[in-house]
């Protein structure tokens, strides 16, 4: 391996590890909230986008049921999107019910509908869409909805992330692709819709 070779190796691991939906979800949600003035329901929508995925996800991976904690493998997928469409979509009865800000909500409908989304490619068409990529656009467009279009400037990070998912192999371009699209139209066509 060259040290060309070693370095992109080594910028892709850390892309990756940086652009991972938990990571994105966590630091996004977070803004989302501060941005709105609910700093304490951006931290629930980061516990519920971010935090308590990556907790199931690595229960799973110490359990076998995935690959590791990127669940790169589509199988692992077929039980890691319903069990985060089960947390979130729990996290969102507690928000309509405790009164979150309609923009938060908006947000965590927004988040579902590109999961489900993604699901749907993942079980029925078997393919596996970047689910990095789909957090990243989704995320970088609700940004700019909710707080500045400002925001916008950011979406090169998904190519950057789209980058390391190729690199490493986890991925082709085209589901990185795919996931940018997917991410940002549904999240922008579901957050409108609710928001209003």
């Amino acid at each position: 391996m060259t040290d060309t070779t070693t370095s992109q190796a080594r910028a892709a691991r850390v892309i990756t590890e940086l652009g991972a939906p938990w990571v994105v979800n966590i630091v996004t949600g977070t803004v989302a909230g501060y941005a709105v003035g609910a700093l304490g329901w951006g931290l629930f929508v980061a516990a519920i986008t971010g935090g308590l995925p990556m907790i199931m996800i690595l229960a799973g991976v110490r359990r076998g049921l995935a690959s590791d904690h990127h669940v790169t493998e589509i199988d692992g997928r077929r039980w890691v999107i319903p069990a985060i469409l089960g947390i979130v979509g729990a996290g969102l009865l507690v928000e309509i019910v405790r009164g979150a800000p309609r923009a938060l909500i908006a947000w965590t409908v927004a988040g579902l509908v590109v999961l489900l989304g993604i699901g749907i490619v993942t079980v029925i068409g078997r393919w596996k869409v970047s689910v990095h990529t789909a957090v990243s656009a989704g995320t970088t467009v609700l940004l700019a909805l909710i707080a500045s279009p400002w925001f916008l400037a950011a979406l090169p990070l998904t190519a950057v992330n789209g980058w390391s998912r190729v690199w490493l192999g986890d991925h082709t371009r085209g589901q990185v692709v795919a996931g940018s699209l997917v991410g940002a139209a549904l999240a922008a066509a579901a957050y409108q819709v609710v928001a209003g």
